[in-house]
């Protein structure tokens, strides 16, 4: 049975959009990684600031072109932007669930937990510090990635494959699946060596099905944003306090 936030998502536009994005994202990470390595940028603040924007403005750039695309009327709720006091404990429990099984892959991959990611500077704790350290990486980048991956990518996907002649429960495993490897696939470009990848792939493939099943269960993204920032929290917050 097809819901009427379905109906309103154009899955031939949608589908060119989010591919247009992701690409975009990929392109611009890949050259950002070349031109660091080659020493370019001397300011260490403002390859941080870039390797933030050249994820956050394809993305958020193709939600908006799609919004505008279909209409000023669905725009964002088409994509299943709405929240619920629900939410929280929905975000919370997936978001620890999903940081225990992130740990647990971790474990398994390096020998020890907290191994993908390194130690942080002493904090500064200054304005810079509580924007690269805590604001992008626990608040933004979950907002960002929770409406491209489990709104855009998730919704068209569902859509395109449901009126090719899926059965609803296909078009929705398809959906899901999908969004989450183009999640996983943002999350390890650039890593340096394959257990990286592969620890970093699983773990964040893993979280990606589970904000994906949530979001298809309550029919918004609210939920999936507030376990993405929980998810997200769990390591930052304690080796940025440490």
């Amino acid at each position: 049975m097809t819901s009427a936030e379905d109906r309103i998502v154009a899955p031939r536009s949608g589908l060119s959009i989010a591919t247009a994005g992701l690409v975009g994202a990929v392109v611009l990470v890949m050259l950002l990684n070349e031109l660091y390595g080659r020493g370019v940028f001397v300011d260490q603040q403002l390859a941080v600031l870039l390797s933030y924007l050249v994820v956050w403005l394809p993305l958020l750039g193709a939600v908006l072109i799609f919004g505008y695309v279909v209409g000023a009327r669905p725009g964002l709720p088409g994509i299943g932007l709405r929240f619920r006091a629900l939410d929280l404990l929905w975000g919370l429990t997936l978001g620890v669930v999903g940081r225990v099984l992130a740990t647990i892959v971790e474990i398994a991959g390096y020998g020890q937990m907290g191994s993908a990611g390194g130690s942080l500077d002493a904090p500064a704790h200054d304005l810079w510090w509580l924007f690269a350290v805590i604001l992008a990486p626990v608040l933004v980048s979950p907002f960002v990635e929770e409406l491209f991956f489990r709104g855009l990518v998730l919704r068209s996907v569902r859509t395109a494959t449901a009126t090719s002649g899926a059965t609803h429960r296909i078009a929705v495993g398809i959906a899901v699946t999908v969004s989450a490897a183009t999640f996983a696939l943002m999350h390890v470009i650039g890593t340096g060596f394959s257990t990286a990848t592969v620890v970093i792939g699983i773990s964040t493939l893993l979280f990606g099905l589970g904000a994906g099943a949530l979001t298809v269960v309550t029919g918004r993204l609210g939920g999936a944003i507030v376990a993405h920032v929980v998810f997200n929290a769990l390591v930052v917050l304690p080796a940025a306090l440490g």
